[in-house]
């Protein structure tokens, strides 16, 4: 998913003596300190605390680069040493699948590997033992056993991969034996029946009982008569109708791909989730479904990364921050982060200031008294010289981390030069802004495109995808789309673009109107074909007449600056790329904007300046996008495109989300 970046990813975190115990306990909790994650020389974090409570929502933010995707894959791919070893978590990355043939449904059963196994075990156990032949049930007892000790080896064989010191001693120590027990296993099944006493079948026949018994009561423990439809119910509420959830994975596109691994993911419930931009191939009712399936788990510990406000403020509980490589922890959602961040540096700068105050007060009256002192030669000046200089010492915070009062044999044990902590404000992330060129002056007067009755089919006499389009355009006018995935808004840009052309009515725009178009799969174009190359070389092959200079300062405008002209695109974050896209899509100074989902990939303050972008962009914009936020704030007029028609919403996106409401949830 987002963002991407070469070189090995090296996460480790502190280990204590009581580390073992912390690795084997029973809690889904995660206390991890001193985490350390780098990418081939970048350090992305230090001397980190990860803490992560079990059952909570966390949405995980950052500038695009600073790391969030790589700390999800460290923690999902297990890579992260010390993280506890029975905490099962899943990154939502690529469909666990290889056989494009299988139908959808059963890829998304085949993933929870514990049922399959157990299904498989109660199938070949139950056939050996009914037939009744002891040869049958031992060869079949000792296949299944053979199994368990392959799993057993492959997890201790991880175990001992990541592991040092004496811990790492252990561990190897712990894969010899079970090497051993899998070599022991597999000489057993090849030997045969053939030398195998009557006793030895007896006792093989009452193992393989158990052993089912096992196997029957792990079914009944994971539900397995509910599972299909509880998959099932997962697909639906992605978009899945009941025709593509029994089709094959080979039909389904990349977009498809994705919501298929997110159904996974959903279904097998592992004890942590990580979700890497799960909107970006989502529309708004799979978004309102997902965000509302998400509340309601209860045991599951969620962390999100996401450009989509709202759904942020729909799920989250708390907001993990990375930034000057550390994590900082707020409770609240986004909304509740921003505006709690805002009152905190308020208040510090409002200390800061009235500190600095006293002390130049109090600096000012030591200098008049040194200076009255050597005048005069008053001692009673330099003893008020020394009172004040304690005084000045004993300036700084009034209160510690806890908002309890300042106890210096508490709060600052050690030595220090201060009696008190100074009083720091951080100071704020300098604004991302973009500004897109302005168009030049368009002596044509009227909209920019106009669709007068527009039909259309993909099929001489089949179904009509619309029927009866009107649609103009004016220049400042911000025009956004709103309708499910297949409801034909793709069908329609392209009909704006000229890309298609309709069966019935007409589609108009003046020649001088210059276009900029911006498509869904733009940054996966660039990656694809031109991931090796920088941006700079990018544009200078696009632009051939145009120098480097003015290319450099025309990507520098969308935050592309520096270094990060030169280095490969595929090792740009996909906040990185979008915004070289973004910038190949206006180069022209175009007069009409079509975007279909800029947001994507975004970090939250990117998206911002996305938005007053485009609030202040002097030409036209067709936006086609599932983020509420985006919409709220850009659109001056908002469309919803469903069943063939073209209707206008009068009060915007929030009329959509009351007409999705009930819909939403019954799919729950």
């Amino acid at each position: 998913m987002a963002g991407s970046s070469t070189g090995e990813i090296v996460a480790v975190s502190q280990q204590t003596r009581f580390h073992s115990y912390k690795l084997e306990s029973l809690s889904k909790d995660i206390d991890l300190k001193g985490v350390q994650l780098s990418i081939g020389d970048r350090k992305l974090l230090t001397d980190a605390e990860l803490k992560l409570l079990s059952g909570v929502r966390y949405g995980l933010i950052g500038r695009n680069g600073v790391g969030k995707t790589s700390l999800l894959k460290a923690i999902g791919y297990g890579n992260l040493v010390g993280l506890p070893q029975n905490i099962k978590a899943l990154y939502v990355d690529q469909l666990e699948s290889t056989d494009t043939e299988a139908r959808v449904i059963d890829v998304v059963l085949a993933s929870n590997h514990a049922l399959k196994i157990a299904e498989r075990q109660v199938g070949l156990l139950s056939e050996a033992i009914e037939n009744g032949d002891p040869d049958t049930v031992l060869r079949v007892y000792r296949r299944v056993r053979l199994d368990q000790l392959v799993a057993e080896r492959e997890e201790a064989q991880k175990v001992a991969t990541k592991r040092s010191g004496q811990r790492g001693l252990e561990a190897r120590a712990a894969l010899i034996e079970a090497e051993a027990r899998e070599k022991k296993a597999r000489e057993e099944l090849a030997r045969g029946t053939a030398d195998v006493s009557d006793e030895e079948k007896a006792r093989a026949v009452m193992s393989a009982q158990e052993m089912l018994t096992v196997a029957f009561e792990s079914l009944e423990l994971m539900d397995a008569g509910a599972a299909e439809g509880k998959a099932r119910k997962i697909l639906r509420g992605l978009g899945f109708r009941v025709e593509r959830q029994d089709g094959p994975l080979r039909l389904l596109s990349g977009g498809w791909k994705v919501r298929a691994a997110l159904a996974q993911a959903l279904y097998v419930e592992p004890d942590l989730i990580l979700l890497d931009e799960p909107t970006n191939h989502l529309d708004l009712p799979a978004i309102l479904w997902l965000q509302n399936y998400l509340q309601s788990l209860e045991n599951t510990t969620v962390v999100i990364v996401s450009h989509d406000r709202a759904f942020l403020n729909a799920t989250v509980d708390e907001i993990i921050e990375l930034k000057k490589e550390a994590l900082f922890c707020h409770v609240g959602n986004f909304d509740e982060f921003v505006q709690n961040e805002a009152e905190r540096r308020g208040h510090m700068e409002r200390l800061k200031a009235n500190d600095d105050r006293k002390r130049a007060t109090i600096q000012k009256t030591i200098q008049e008294n040194i200076r009255h002192a050597a005048r005069s030669g008053d001692d009673k000046k330099l003893n008020q010289v020394a009172s004040r200089k304690k005084k000045l010492e004993r300036l700084g915070l009034e209160a510690n981390s806890k908002g309890h009062k300042f106890k210096l044999n508490r709060d600052r044990p050690g030595y220090h030069n201060s009696v008190r902590d100074e009083i720091v404000v951080d100071r704020e992330d300098p604004p991302v802004t973009w500004k897109f060129p302005e168009p030049p002056e368009l002596r044509h007067h009227g909209p920019v495109v106009a669709l007068e009755g527009v039909g259309f089919g993909y099929e001489r006499g089949g179904k009509k995808i619309l029927k009866d389009v009107t649609l103009n355009i004016e220049l400042g006018e911000r025009v956004a789309l709103l309708g499910a995935n297949g409801a034909g808004k793709t069908t329609l840009v392209k009909l704006v673009l000229g890309l298609l052309f309709p069966d019935a009515g007409t589609v108009t725009r003046p020649p001088q109107v210059k276009v900029g178009y911006y498509s869904q799969n733009h940054v996966e174009v660039l990656r694809a074909e031109h991931g090796a190359r920088c941006a700079l070389a990018h544009f200078k092959e696009a632009f051939p007449g145009e120098g480097e200079q003015e290319l450099r300062a025309h990507l520098g405008a969308f935050g592309i600056k520096g270094a990060l002209a030169t280095q490969p695109i595929a090792s740009l974050s996909g906040g990185q790329t979008v915004r070289v896209a973004l910038a190949h899509a206006v180069h022209s100074h175009p007069h009409f904007l079509v975007l279909d989902e800029p947001s994507n990939h975004l970090d939250a303050e990117t998206v911002e300046a996305l938005v007053e972008s485009l609030r202040e962009f002097a030409g036209a914009v067709l936006l086609v996008t599932h983020d509420q936020y985006v919409v709220e704030q850009v659109a001056t007029t908002t469309f919803l495109v469903q069943r063939t028609k073209l209707q206008r919403l009068e009060h915007g996106i929030a009329d959509y989300k009351k007409m999705l409401a009930k819909k939403v949830d019954a799919l729950l």
